[in-house]
């Protein structure tokens, strides 16, 4: 590959990571809203579907996110063996001038703070399905504060 597919393929690996971020915020927002609305009180059996069938949407989003990932390091790997690059390597993993992180680079910070995110909601999803008690929502509470 010469230094423009390279480039080019680079892009379209950052456009599927807004992708994939893009899918998991309206998934999660999507829930997060069915929790508030109805899921909060209703029969465990739907809230065990409704969670089960979330995480196998975000199973799926975490398998290409991890395929990407690794289509990256390949195109990364690519960029280095090119003779004379427009950019350094190092600097497409810091692209941040004058932030150092010492043996990580800025592009493997994101990476990480991008899967603590995934996982730190994932389980707030899960506390707020099965274990947090939702204050009583409904017509006799409108009712009674509009009286």
């Amino acid at each position: 590959m010469n230094e423009a597919e390279i480039l080019q393929n680079l892009f379209h690996a950052i456009d599927a990571v807004l992708t994939v971020f893009s899918l998991f915020f309206a998934i999660v927002s999507g829930y997060l809203a069915a929790l508030y609305f109805f899921l909060a009180s209703a029969p465990f059996l739907l809230r065990a579907l409704a969670f089960t069938m979330m995480s196998i949407g975000l199973v799926f989003l975490g398998g290409t996110a991890t395929i990407i990932g690794r289509l990256q390091e390949g195109l990364f790997g690519a960029w280095d063996r090119l003779e004379r690059p427009i950019v350094p390597l190092q600097d497409l993993r810091n692209p941040v001038p004058d932030l150092h992180l010492g043996a990580m680079s800025q592009q493997q910070l994101g990476v990480a703070i991008g899967w603590s995110v995934a996982i730190a909601v994932y389980v707030a999803l899960a506390y707020l399905t099965f274990v947090y008690r939702w204050p009583a929502r409904g017509l006799a509470q409108s009712a009674s504060a509009e009286a």
